[in-house]
């Protein structure tokens, strides 16, 4: 029972302690403060607010939905006429005070993806005995963007974020900013996209139904340039290895040249469907990359058609290579095309062609011309026969070479004549089978090469923004 008296009659006791600095100069400030009201004394002035953008990370720049997704701080400062205090009335410079309590800057995501407002009431503020206050709310914020993906992966993209006043005109609190770059003192590198510069842009418009209210906004634009290393080592480099192993068909032989091409083929589709998820699926703007596989598969289709073509003029048998193809084929284009083998054509060649038969006439006109050169002179030899034996002897040489060369022997032929005229078609199809096979490769490298330069073209322009 005592201790029960005891306990009331302490709770019973006024309480006594002292206040701090703080709660004193709290308890000053906010005696009479209306947070809705905006912090002039003379309610023509205007408010005016500055805003910076410190972008913290990247996290993700999503081409399908054209969202870009930062993290970030929005820095505020403003000055609050009613917040003022000196020396006299507290020791404190600056006090942190909380945002719920002050009046706050209406800012809004003007190309916000999802929302524009977002409650930022958690984010505490500093305040100085001047009057001036720091605010820096911060968060995720996810804002619309234009993507341009035409040198894809070697693209550069230019994004924003745009805040700006929704109710209040620039009459009443004017939005305004100091920086000319995106504060990047505590930024994270971001894996897939590097940022090559940034920019602060002010802004004020009106609407059509009043021209004499205007508003202001700022926006914070992000030139980001994608890193293409991962790209060109799992994209690009197998496209052109694939690409290299189709001219690999031009060198093999005839029974070669279709299995060859067959796997060529499968494995540049196999190719491609690895690498249709890594490329944007816009119907906007036509990648670089796409339009590049596009032409490496177009080459590798032709290719094909060259292949079966080639193939036809290796089993041609029954007819004879047109003159004028001949001409083209194997005495000019075999020359341009800087063919090692030089084609001789099978009639030109063995006992009946003409040069062999010029040869044995030129023999035969020396012998004669050797004999009569002996009839001439009159110098006798060492062992002289009779005149009479050396007279029959001179003329039967004479006549023996007067006469015409005898016939030569045609080699024994196992075959009947249209055989062995197939076999003499077929060599000469083979020979411009050849020549084909070389120009189908050299124009194929030569649209390999171009497709190649072609993409990486971007690379060497200088000015990308």
């Amino acid at each position: 029972m005592i201790h029960v008296h005891l306990l009331v009659y302490l709770t019973g006791l006024p309480r006594h302690y002292k206040q701090s600095d703080e709660e004193k100069l709290l308890d000053y400030l906010f005696a009479d403060y209306n947070p809705t009201a905006r912090p002039v004394i003379n309610s023509s002035h205007t408010v005016t607010v500055g805003i910076q953008f410190s972008l913290i990370q990247i996290q993700e720049l999503n081409v399908r939905s054209q969202v870009f997704t930062t993290t970030g701080l929005l820095i505020f400062d403003w000055e609050d006429e009613r917040l003022v205090w000196n020396e006299d009335i507290s020791p404190l410079d600056e006090i942190v005070i909380s945002g719920e309590t002050i009046w706050r800057p209406e800012f809004a995501a003007i190309n916000g993806a999802e929302e524009i407002y977002r409650d930022y009431t958690e984010f505490r503020a500093v305040l100085k005995s001047s009057g001036k206050i720091r605010w820096e709310p911060g968060g995720v914020f996810k804002t619309m963007c234009q993507i341009d993906i035409t040198y894809y992966p070697f693209d550069s993209q230019i994004c924003s974020l745009t805040f700006g006043a929704w109710s209040y005109y620039t009459t009443k609190m004017n939005l305004t900013t100091n920086s000319q770059k995106v504060n990047r003192d505590t930024y994270e590198e971001n894996g897939e996209w590097q940022i090559e510069n940034t920019d602060v842009i002010r802004r004020e418009f009106a609407f059509e139904c009043c021209q004499n209210q205007r508003f202001s906004n700022v926006e914070f634009r992000v030139f980001l340039r994608r890193r293409h290393t991962f790209y060109i080592m799992n994209v690009i480099l197998p496209g052109i290895l694939t690409s290299a192993t189709l001219l690999s068909i031009f060198f093999c032989t005839p029974s070669q040249k279709v299995h060859i091409g067959v796997a060529s083929l499968l494995s540049f589709r196999l190719f491609m469907l690895n690498v249709a998820d890594t490329i944007p699926r816009t119907s906007d703007h036509v990648p670089l990359l796409g339009i590049y596989l596009m032409c490496t598969m177009a080459i590798t289709t032709l290719a094909m058609v060259a292949t079966v073509f080639v193939l036809n003029l290796y089993s041609m048998k029954e007819k004879p290579v047109p003159p004028w193809a001949k001409r083209f084929f194997v005495d000019y284009l075999s020359r341009v095309l800087c063919m090692c083998k030089c084609f001789v054509p099978p009639e030109e060649s063995g006992l009946n062609s003409p040069s062999y038969e010029k040869k044995q006439r030129d023999k035969y006109a020396y012998r004669l011309v050797t004999v009569k050169n002996q009839d001439e002179t009159n110098v006798p030899p060492p062992s002289m026969p009779s005149p009479a034996l050396r007279s029959n002897n001179i003329i039967r040489e004479r006549r023996r070479m007067e006469s015409p060369p005898p016939p030569q022997p045609r080699a024994p032929s196992t075959s009947s004549p249209s055989k062995s005229n197939a076999v003499d078609y077929n060599k000469e199809w083979v020979h411009v089978a050849a020549v084909c096979d070389r120009l189908f490769f050299w124009l194929c490298l030569l649209f390999i090469v171009a497709t190649t330069l072609m993409l990486f073209h971007p690379l060497s322009t200088s000015k990308l923004f």
